[in-house]
């Protein structure tokens, strides 16, 4: 009898444990499919928490959003659009138009993406700019140019993502901005100092240069013939933001005489191996709207353009030294006038 009870007891304890495991594994299968369900809502913006519902759509490759996105890559294409882009997630706080996210990181941190965007509070003026619309194709990703309406997001999957960006190590976000009325229109510069670039090529130098010119209160910058477009993705980024908020005026001239018309009104300064005038001498010669020229580290300023300026100045360097870094120089130069 003592037996039979034991056997019992067992049987009912192996039968209670067996339940048990089935609960928790109807339970994991439950939990899991729950996470995936919520998952999906989230990847398709439309989980209650999202702050932009209706506002996400997933972009593949075959769609006219991602041409459009390719054609940003190219000066054309930005032009045509009037938009630009700005690659990182520094500038997700800036305001932008229209981003695109690599799936992996939607996935990983969508909560934190559009928080950024929803905060804002690193964008400048631009960010308040009426722009053309632009047809992405998808309404989620609607831009109608106009400022009331939240950004739209599209996600592309991470091989996607990464046959377009520039960036070796990217942070998986591309923002799109609209581009300054000024932008290809003749007009001239305003401010207190400005800075011209005579065919000035590197990239990340005239990322500096933007940057160095925000910092020092330079108001406009104007690019000739044979410099790099100054809303290339890579100078951009090197900007860090200062193309993105705005502040300062981006203007090409196509020739000496039309740079001339330019700067009417200001005393012109062309860096040059033959210039009589120092950095530090300049304090003295200022006459409150003055511009400053440099040119790219192998040739320098052309003679044309030199014949526009008023005065040259020369950065002294040690003479086994062949030529200094453009975005140097223009660092260094504006630091010597001050702020």
């Amino acid at each position: 009898r003592r037996c039979v009870a034991v056997r019992g007891v067992v049987a009912v304890v192996m039968v209670g444990a067996i339940h048990c495991v089935q609960l928790s594994f109807v339970g994991l299968a439950w939990g899991w499919q729950n996470t995936r369900v919520v998952a999906a809502h989230r990847y398709l913006g439309v989980c209650c928490r999202s702050l932009f519902p209706g506002r996400v759509a997933e972009i593949p490759k075959t769609s006219s959003a991602y041409r459009q996105l390719q054609l940003l890559f190219k000066r054309q294409g930005r032009v045509q659009a009037q938009r630009f882009i700005a690659e990182g997630a520094k500038f997700l706080s800036m305001c932008p138009r229209t981003i695109f996210v690599r799936k992996s990181r939607w996935l990983q941190s969508s909560d934190r993406i559009e928080e950024l965007l929803a905060a804002g509070g690193e964008e400048g003026p631009a960010a308040l700019a009426a722009a053309a619309p632009l047809l992405w194709g998808p309404k989620s990703l609607r831009d109608d140019g106009g400022v009331t309406d939240p950004p739209g997001i599209g996600v592309l999957a991470d091989e996607v993502f990464d046959d377009i960006t520039t960036q070796e190590a990217s942070q998986g976000v591309i923002c799109v901005f609209p581009m300054p009325e000024q932008q290809g229109m003749r007009t001239w510069a305003t401010g207190k100092r400005a800075v011209v670039l005579d065919a000035v090529q590197d990239s990340v130098n005239i990322g500096v240069i933007l940057r160095t010119m925000e910092a020092f209160e330079a108001d406009t910058l104007i690019s000739l013939k044979g410099t790099t477009d100054l809303y290339n993705p890579k100078v951009v980024r090197c900007s860090m933001g200062a193309v993105v908020r705005g502040g300062l005026k981006l203007l090409v001239a196509k020739d000496a005489a039309q740079l001339k018309q330019m700067l009417r009104g200001y005393k012109v300064f062309a860096t040059s191996l033959s210039g009589d005038l120092q950095p530090q001498d300049l304090v003295n010669h200022l006459s409150g709207r003055d511009a400053f020229v440099f040119g790219n580290e192998a040739r320098g300023v052309s003679k044309e353009v030199l014949d526009v300026a008023d005065a040259k100045l020369r950065i002294r360097i040690a003479p086994q030294v062949d030529s200094l870094n453009v975005g140097v120089s223009v660092g260094i130069v504006l630091h010597a006038i001050g702020g």
